[in-house]
């Protein structure tokens, strides 16, 4: 059952072998489905420039880590705070802050809902729109899969979690959908007027398939975020072991972090 696993126990089932890489002489990174859909575009010009390549694992937060604390790759990406135990070990770097958007069909009316009514319909406590002033149907509560950074963030932030033999574990109800990507999130919600997701902010594009819902009177706008006005805000983050990074790993960071790079970044929609 999900909610009696910890979010770091699941994670090895999906990590890639090493010998995979093996053969690869270009630099890899791992991690985040929301970061890397930050990164794409600034790899795909970084490669027609530099004579030494960036290759990307969309794999989710903590796969990424992982793959990193077990030297498969030297850097890896993150759309949630670092743990304490990681911490221990590893270092990060702001890439940029986002915020979690709450995001329904474009044809449900509902426009606002509380940090609590949230709490409640992923909790399985709210399971029909008419009970928010919505039509009478059950909702189809859609969530990220357990290594997901994004989950790690929205269930943290919200209180979704409960502790279970001194681990930290998922407190949402049995009832929900389960997706391993942004991308999936976003094409269920844009096609069943019913449905509830969250993605990243900086992720959602097309507003005419998506609604973006106000969390307390307030949408993930920069403003918002950096006045710390928006409840479901986040870090994203470059994540390596100081005394192994690569130059080439190095480089790239650097690059992420120029005058150009960033006004790029903050064009997009993101908080640099």
């Amino acid at each position: 059952m999900l909610k009696a696993l910890s979010y770091t126990s699941l994670v090895a089932g999906i990590l890639l072998s090493s010998s995979s890489f093996a053969a690869n002489t270009n630099t890899t990174i791992a991690g985040s489905t929301s970061v890397s859909t930050l990164l794409e575009p600034f790899i795909e010009q970084y490669n027609q420039t530099s004579s030494h390549e960036i290759d990307l694992q969309s794999i989710g937060s903590s796969a990424g880590i992982n793959m990193l604390v077990n030297n498969t790759v030297v850097l890896a990406i993150s759309s949630r705070q670092l743990s304490s135990t990681e911490k221990s070990t590893l270092s990060s770097k702001i890439i940029a802050y986002d915020a979690i958007a709450i995001v329904v069909h474009p044809d449900n009316p509902i426009t606002t809902l509380s940090a609590d009514n949230i709490w409640k319909i992923y909790h399985g406590d709210i399971t029909n729109w008419k009970e928010l002033g919505g039509e009478d149907k059950k909702i189809a509560v859609i969530t990220r899969e357990i290594a997901s950074g994004s989950r790690f963030s929205f269930e943290n932030h919200l209180g979704l979690t409960q502790e279970v033999n001194s681990f930290t574990v998922s407190d949402i109800s049995d009832h929900v959908i389960v997706v391993n990507s942004t991308s999936m999130v976003k094409s269920i919600v844009s096609r069943n007027p019913h449905a509830i997701g969250y993605v990243s902010a900086g992720s959602i594009g097309d507003l005419a398939q998506l609604n973006i819902v106000k969390i307390d009177g307030v949408l993930p706008t920069p403003e918002s975020i950096i006045k710390n006005k928006y409840p479901l805000s986040r870090p994203f983050l470059f994540v390596y072991k100081t005394n192994t990074i690569s130059k080439e790993a190095n480089d790239f960071m650097e690059y992420m972090q120029t005058i150009g790079t960033s006004q790029k970044i903050q064009a997009l929609g993101y908080v640099k």
